[in-house]
């Protein structure tokens, strides 16, 4: 991936986007380690959006946006591009994902995660959040 042929608005989305979700895993990191005032259901809420905007600025790398919201539907589409995906990080979007059911026809609707939940999940999106800055400062 050679930095000069990247569009400058899909760098400038990569470096912002990634900032965003770092400044989200800090939160949720001291929230889960700490005691908090953040129920689980706002640290879900978090985490979901923190897994979201890796993979923005992930694809923004590629001068792609994604289609998807949900954790392993973002992981289908990036892996069309991101070679470095791997079968631990798919799991970590497997896991995120699988608390909330989006349609009527899903049998289990919305159910919080624990905490021992939430600590997998951070343990996971570590390797996502590495990849990340990776290719975002091969951008720069």
């Amino acid at each position: 991936m050679e930095h000069a042929t990247i569009d400058h608005d899909y760098m400038v989305l990569a470096s912002n986007t990634l900032q965003e979700a770092n400044q989200f895993f800090d939160i949720l990191k001291r929230s889960i380690n700490e005691p908090s005032r953040f129920n689980n259901d706002l640290k879900y809420s978090i985490t979901l959006m923190m897994v979201e905007k890796y993979f923005v600025a992930l694809m923004a790398c590629y001068e792609e946006l994604p289609t998807h919201h949900v954790p392993l539907g973002l992981y289908r589409e990036a892996e069309q591009f991101e070679p470095e995906l791997t079968p631990s990080i798919k799991q970590t979007c497997i896991l995120t994902g699988k608390f909330e059911g989006i349609c009527s026809l899903e049998d289990f609707g919305y159910r919080t995660p624990t905490n021992e939940d939430l600590k997998n999940m951070i343990e996971g999106i570590k390797e996502i959040k590495t990849l990340v800055e990776k290719r975002v400062a091969l951008m720069a």
